[in-house]
């Protein structure tokens, strides 16, 4: 299972994907604020095109961001100057400082290919962190994937969007396709230009995920749906707040 962002990283933005960044920096200010304190570096596994770091630059936080894909690195590159973006793998990269904070956002503990890989992911968020420091990430339950199951459309002056999924119950995995036409704006030019993307993501029971933390050392856990509207036992993603 491979989700390597080529060409549709150009678009990921403009397509509307970089909403739930934004969304997941207002809730950090929150909890920012209620522990009285913000952290004074933050490592974002999987930091995509860098929206969250441009949503937060206000707030004094150094950060470093990694992503396993070239072309989401560019973007951040291009975004936030002055802000360190590295290409690594989430699990696998290698830092030689430790951060207050760890962050791995927006299904990207979905993406990973296996369990296993996931708690890699889980003991390298650990090794960065300085005691006391916090691993924050969201997840996606079956509930979440179930619903890939439609067909939605959006349509604007700019493109024509298209996604959709299907997922299998027995795999507690989902196959979810991007499909994007985006208008030249070039003067004269009445043509469109299609963007695909497949992405796979996976899901596993609760108690896996607080097994695998609690095994990469993490023991204070917290999890809450990340809709405050809907029971935990139900939720479509799931909020995790740990400390080392």
């Amino acid at each position: 299972m491979k989700n390597a962002y080529g060409e549709f990283s150009r678009y990921y933005d403009m397509l509307g994907w970089d909403l739930f960044a934004r969304d997941s920096a207002v809730r950090l200010k929150s909890f920012f604020k209620l522990r009285g304190e913000r952290p004074k570096t933050i490592l974002d596994l999987a930091c995509g095109t860098g929206e969250l770091e441009k949503s937060l630059r206000a707030s004094g936080i150094i950060f470093t961001g990694v992503d396993s894909s070239p072309g989401m690195i560019r973007v951040a590159k291009s975004k936030v100057a002055g802000t360190k973006f590295l290409v690594g793998d989430a699990a696998t990269v290698k830092l030689e400082e430790r951060f207050d904070m760890v962050l791995l956002l927006f299904d990207s503990a979905n993406h990973m290919p296996s369990l296993s890989h996931l708690v890699q992911v889980f003991k390298n968020a650990y090794r960065h962190l300085y005691p006391d420091g916090y691993f924050i990430f969201d997840f996606l339950t079956g509930q979440g994937l179930e619903e890939w199951e439609q067909i939605n459309i959006r349509r604007t002056k700019k493109y024509t969007l298209f996604w959709y999924g299907h997922y299998y119950p027995e795999k507690m995995l989902a196959d979810i396709f991007i499909e994007a036409f985006i208008k030249d704006t070039r003067p004269g030019k009445n043509l469109y230009k299609r963007v695909f993307q497949k992405i796979v993501e996976k899901t596993y029971p609760g108690s896996d995920i607080i097994d695998g933390l609690m095994k990469s050392g993490f023991k204070r856990l917290m999890a809450s749906p990340y809709n405050p509207d809907e029971k935990i036992e139900d939720a479509s993603r799931i909020w995790f707040v740990c400390r080392r």
